[in-house]
């Protein structure tokens, strides 16, 4: 009993010492609505607090004086419940059975709550562990796949630097072998000999070791250090040929279409007279993504020499298609002439790659989506012989070897598309205009048909497997050829087995830009056939027949739905044959 006293009595202590910290500064009793100034941390009524600013007139804390307005002072919720914990403390009525169950329950609540405490705690420290542990097991990996790409790395180094010393061995004593015979010319020439023989046989000597040190080159091809943990680049060359007159004309040259093994087609593009800000004083050099999946790549142009160290751009950009990155300054005019150009021509070597294994897997992932949509629309769309083509045949030319040491031109048979029009090919086996004697030209002409745009594929047949395929797309004109005046170069075309029996194998595809082109094309024929039979009736019976003709009907196969295909934008590399 006396021990539930004193405890009644520590409560009420309690309770008066909060009563008195929680009394107001100006009723001087325990507050009613208590608000807390901002900055002395003293209670005040509200009432009290909001008559006595009113009355001052001036925003100030009674106790402080600092500057506050009403609004700034806190409202202290827990003040209100000083008058509940008093009456909770003087009721009479609660019994030490009562005291003792719940005292039970408080202590059944705090051993619960340390309870889970310490098992939050531990979960968290292990969870804490396994993740430092998985952390550092990542690491130890890693470390261990970058020592091993080190030393392959250091060892491809190795192999690479003992072929260049094993080189260097090779030709110093070469070069010391020739000093020796050099030291031999020189002292039969200080000795001055009599004879005309003699003087013939030592220019005869100097000109044989001479051409030996010519000859003397180490054969070290081209290294590239290969790497696991970075992708293997895509590489490429391409020649720019008749610089001189490029520039003059500032004609821009492309190179052929290559692709990646992503699927990506790229292509350069060269500007001889510089673009942009370095007009008539640089080379400028711009990798396209011609066709693919747009994203970050790595790139490499280079400008070799073999006398002078290369000339390198390199650079890491978002592509996208038909854009070019690369470098408006490339390469000075004026270097390139005295380094670089070698019968009127240079080389240039370029390379891509992804950034990093990530970033060729997304690649590679979004090239596989791209071409199972395409398959699903193939599947969805193409039916029986249903096809973009409106031409897609074989020709035979003969007579080459004849024509072509005369530098004419050989005519394909006329060719009737399933639109109503018709085509030839043009080839001139000698060259055609500048590139006489250097390039074969082949050509594409609209016989008969309707001013329209096509995309048209020329294949070079030769021994085997090999061919050159090459494709265009252009605006056609009636009796108006295009194509490429360097289709392939007269050597490869000589050697490369494509004249067989003095005759040519070349295949011809064409086919509008999309089937949207195809019905408007098919459209303008049947109009133009009916505007021709409307012309007809008009005139005499002497013409009457022409009534007798039917405008050309397509087949039934062709009205179902196909695929379109993407349309080409550029030419690269094409000209028109001069009349």
């Amino acid at each position: 009993m006396a021990s539930e006293l004193s405890q009644q009595q520590q409560q009420e202590q309690l309770l008066k010492e909060l009563s008195e910290s929680l009394e107001c500064q100006i009723c001087l009793k325990t507050t009613d609505d208590p608000h807390l100034c901002p900055k002395c941390s003293k209670f005040y009524c509200f009432v009290c607090i909001r008559d006595w600013l009113q009355k001052s007139g001036k925003d100030a804390c009674p106790n402080c004086l600092g500057s506050v307005c009403l609004a700034e002072f806190v409202k202290f919720r827990w003040g209100n419940g000083i008058e509940s914990l008093r009456n909770l403390v003087a009721k009479p009525e609660v019994t030490s059975s009562t005291s003792k169950s719940l005292e039970g329950a408080l202590q059944r609540t705090q051993e619960a709550f340390d309870g889970v405490t310490e098992r939050i705690q531990q979960t968290l420290a292990k969870r804490k562990e396994a993740l430092k542990a998985s952390k550092d097991g990542l690491i130890k990996s890693i470390n261990i796949l970058v020592q091993q790409e080190f030393r392959e790395v250091h060892k491809q180094y190795n192999d690479k630097l003992a072929e260049v010393d094993a080189w260097n061995d090779i030709l110093t004593k070469e070069l010391n072998k020739s000093e020796v015979n050099l030291y031999a010319l020189k002292d039969s020439v200080s000795k001055e000999p009599s004879t005309e023989t003699e003087r013939q046989q030592l220019e005869s000597q100097c000109q044989v070791l001479t051409k030996k040190l010519q000859l003397l080159a180490p054969n070290v091809a081209e290294h590239r250090f290969y790497c696991k943990l970075m992708p293997a680049p895509s590489s490429w060359r391409f020649t720019v040929r008749n610089f001189s007159q490029a520039r003059t004309e500032n004609k821009i040259q492309y190179s052929d279409l290559v692709r990646d093994d992503l699927g990506n087609t790229w292509r350069l593009e060269i500007h001889p007279n510089g673009f942009g800000d370095a007009k008539n004083t640089s080379v400028s050099v711009f990798l396209q993504l011609y066709e693919g999946i747009e994203g970050r790549y790595h790139y490499v142009i280079e400008l070799p020499n073999r006398l002078h160290p290369y000339h390198t751009y390199e650079d890491e950009d978002i592509f996208e298609l038909r854009k070019g990155w690369g470098q408006n300054h490339f390469v000075d005019q004026k270097l390139l002439f005295d380094q670089y150009l070698e019968n009127d021509s240079f080389e240039l070597r370029f390379s891509v790659r992804s950034p990093h294994l990530i970033d060729k897997y997304d690649c590679l992932r979004k090239y596989a989506d791209k071409l199972e949509r395409n398959n699903s629309a193939l599947r969805e769309y193409v039916k029986g012989e249903c096809s973009v083509d409106c031409v897609n045949e074989a020709c035979c030319i003969r007579n080459v070897a004849e024509v072509s040491n005369a530098f004419g031109c050989l005519y394909s048979d006329s060719i009737r598309d399933d639109l109503g029009g018709s085509w030839r090919l043009q080839v001139y086996p000698g060259g055609n205009g500048e590139m006489k004697g250097l390039f074969v030209g082949v050509f594409l002409e609209m016989v008969d048909g309707i001013p329209n745009s096509y995309e048209f594929t020329v294949t070079l047949v030769g021994e085997g497997f090999k061919s050159v395929k090459k494709t265009l797309e252009h605006n056609f004109q009636p009796w108006m050829p295009f194509g490429w005046k360097n289709f392939i170069s007269r050597g490869e075309f000589l050697e490369g087995g494509y004249v067989k029996k003095d005759a040519l194998m070349v295949k011809l595809a064409v086919r509008p830009p999309t089937v949207g082109h195809k019905f408007n094309y098919l459209r303008q024929y049947h109009d133009k056939a009916i505007r021709d039979i409307v012309q007809a009736q008009s005139k005499p019976a002497s013409s009457s027949s022409l009534l007798n003709s039917k405008p050309f009907e397509a087949p039934l196969s062709f009205f179902k739905k196909i695929l379109p295909r993407t349309p080409s934008q550029d030419q690269p590399g094409c000209s028109t044959p001069p009349k």
